[in-house]
C-alpha cells in the first residue's frame, strides 16, 4: 500500500484530506480521480492521522491509520467552553492527599489520555515512569533532599539559596516538602537527543493533571524532584531510567484530602496585540 489509500465510490473529491495535511502530502489534481500522496510522501508524513480524521466519508485510509481504527468523535460528549472554563481555572495544586492508593486501571485511563497530547511533529517522545509504591516514593524524595545538600554545598551563590536551605530544614524536621505525602509519582521521560522531547514531555502531563483532576484526583507538580532528577547520580540510579533519556516532568498523584469551593483570583490579563 503507498502512503494513503482513497475509495473510489466514497471519495466525494472536496480536498480536506490534501487541505489538512501539515506537510502538503496529498494533492488533488483535474488528472486523478481521488487525491493521490505526492512522490516520496513517506518520508515526510508525520503519521499525525489528520487526512483519515479529515475524510467525512471514511474514504481514505493511510498506510499506518484506517477510519476504523480511529475514535469517534461524539457530538453527545461535546462541552462548551463554560465547562472547560471551570475545570481550567478550579484546578488547584494538591499538597494534601488521603492514606489511600489509587488503581493502577484509572492511572492507565489518565495515561491513555494523555499520550494524544500533541508533539512536535507528532514525534511522541514521551514515554512513562509510575511510581505507585508509597515507599518508593518516599525513597525518591530522600535522594531529591541530598541532592539539594549537594546542591547548597557546591553552588555558594546559589540565586534560591536561601529557599533550598529552609526546605531542606523543614524536611530535616519531618516534613515531607517534596513528595507532599502523595501516594503515586507520574514522571514523564523521554530522550534527552529529541529537542522536541521537553515541550511535549509538559504538554503530555498538562493532559494527564487535567484528565486526573475531571476524575477528582489531585496533582502537583514535582519542580524540586525535576531539579535534581536530571543531575543527581543517586536519585538517576534509583529511577533507572532508559539510557538516554532524561525526565521531562513530574507529578505527584493521589486522592486530595479535602476539596475547594472556590476560586482565588489572579492578575489582570496581560496582552499587547499587533
Amino acid at each position: 500500500m503507498s502512503l494513503i489509500a482513497v475509495d473510489r465510490e466514497k471519495c466525494g473529491r472536496c480536498g480536506l484530506c490534501a487541505a489538512a495535511c501539515p506537510a502538503g502530502l496529498i494533492q488533488l489534481s483535474d488528472a486523478n480521480p481521488v487525491p493521490q500522496s505526492v512522490e516520496g510522501g513517506d518520508e515526510g508524513c508525520f503519521l499525525c492521522g489528520h487526512c483519515v480524521a479529515a475524510c467525512p466519508r471514511e474514504a481514505l485510509s493511510h498506510k499506518y491509520a484506517a477510519p476504523a481504527q480511529c475514535l469517534p468523535i461524539r457530538d453527545d460528549l461535546r462541552i462548551g467552553i463554560e465547562q472547560v472554563g471551570q475545570l481550567l481555572r478550579s484546578r488547584r495544586s494538591i499538597r494534601n492527599y488521603e492514606d489511600r492508593a489509587v488503581p493502577r486501571e484509572t492511572i492507565r485511563e489518565l495515561l491513555d489520555i494523555a499520550r494524544f497530547a500533541p508533539s512536535g511533529c507528532n514525534s511522541q517522545p514521551v514515554h512513562w515512569l509510575v511510581v505507585h509504591d508509597t515507599t518508593q516514593v518516599r525513597q525518591i524524595a530522600a535522594r531529591v533532599v541530598d541532592g539539594l545538600r549537594n546542591m547548597l554545598e557546591q553552588t555558594p551563590g546559589l540565586a534560591i539559596r536561601d529557599v533550598l536551605a529552609r526546605l531542606v530544614q523543614a524536611w530535616d524536621d519531618g516534613v515531607d516538602v517534596v513528595s507532599r505525602g502523595a501516594p503515586h509519582l507520574v514522571m514523564a521521560h523521554g530522550p534527552q537527543a529529541n529537542p522536541l522531547a521537553q515541550s511535549a514531555g509538559i504538554i503530555a502531563q498538562t493532559y494527564f493533571e487535567l484528565a486526573a483532576s475531571a476524575s477528582g484526583l489531585g496533582t502537583c507538580w514535582m519542580g524540586l524532584i525535576d531539579m535534581t532528577a536530571n543531575t543527581w547520580p543517586p536519585l538517576q540510579k534509583l529511577l533507572g531510567l532508559p539510557q538516554g533519556h532524561i525526565v521531562l516532568g513530574t507529578l505527584a498523584l493521589g486522592y486530595p484530602r479535602f476539596k475547594y469551593s472556590r476560586i482565588p483570583p489572579r492578575c489582570e490579563l496581560r496582552v499587547a496585540w499587533r
